[in-house]
């Protein structure tokens, strides 16, 4: 079993402290943040990002301009802790964050994946098995699916990874589909000339819509899924335009690591499992 890359280790345990003290917000009938003891753990939680988890960050390759973003919150975060501050404030600036968790998330999924040499995948990162566990309480059947993708990326001998990008393009399908049945969502959404029935990124703004997300905290997501869907459907056509089998093989493999990155971030999210 291999330990997740410490990137994605310092990012999600820096969130389980971010969560702990959003949670403390949440119970603020306060105007303000007076209380010493509130705001020295605001002050913990920006320490612990610059010293435990900007720096895994930077190793890792993350954008430097999504870096200087983080790095502006937290500041500012810094800032209010300092001395008696609103408590809405601080409130603010957790939003912001929030637009950033998925997307440093995904970003630091496909570099970790990237770095892996062909022929080594780390199939046991701490999102994943978050994301089987859930998948095993929720909806059995396609825990089986993603269990497959899993296996199947590991075997770097399989001389087409074609079926796997269709099947974690599924994944995503039945979990959707599960939390957003068509009825539900066509109550809610217009079908456009021709459309069947809603669109999966339709199903996703849905049920993240529903459960209370502003419309800038949904963007990312909802895009990711039309990132899968698009993608998964341009391998298969590329696969007809290539020459050299070996390279074909090298190169999907990669891109449907790719896919999966974006795949998983949705996964996280619809499942909830960093709440």
């Amino acid at each position: 079993m291999n330990s997740p890359h410490p990137a994605l280790e310092a990012w999600a345990q820096w969130w389980n402290e971010l969560d702990d003290f959003k949670t403390v917000l949440k119970r603020y009938r306060a105007e303000f943040v007076s209380q010493k003891l509130t705001r020295e753990q605001a002050k913990l939680v920006v320490q612990n990002y610059f010293r435990a988890v900007r720096p895994e960050l930077i190793d890792l390759g993350i954008d430097s301009a999504q870096i200087g973003q983080l790095d502006g919150i937290n500041q500012e975060i810094l800032g209010l802790a300092a001395k008696k501050n609103r408590t809405a404030s601080y409130r603010g600036k957790l939003r912001l964050l929030d637009t950033y968790r998925i997307v440093i998330a995904t970003a630091a999924e496909i570099q970790s994946a990237n770095r892996d040499v062909v022929g080594s995948i780390r199939l046991t990162t701490t999102a994943e098995a978050s994301i089987l566990a859930t998948l095993e309480q929720i909806v059995p059947s396609t825990a089986l699916s993603y269990r497959q993708v899993l296996q199947d990326l590991g075997d770097t001998q399989r001389i087409s990874y074609r079926g796997t990008a269709a099947e974690l393009r599924e994944v995503l399908r039945e979990l959707l589909d599960h939390l957003a049945p068509d009825e539900e969502v066509l109550k809610t959404v217009k079908l456009e000339k021709d459309q069947k029935g809603p669109s999966m990124k339709q199903k996703a703004a849905f049920i993240l819509k529903a459960r209370g997300i502003g419309d800038t905290a949904r963007k990312t997501p909802v895009d990711a899924v039309g990132t899968v869907e698009e993608s998964v459907g341009s391998l298969a056509r590329s696969i007809y335009t290539r020459g050299s089998v070996s390279t074909h093989v090298v190169t999907t493999r990669k891109e449907v690591l790719t896919i999966k990155a974006y795949a998983d971030a949705v996964l996280s999210d619809l499942l909830q499992i960093h709440r």
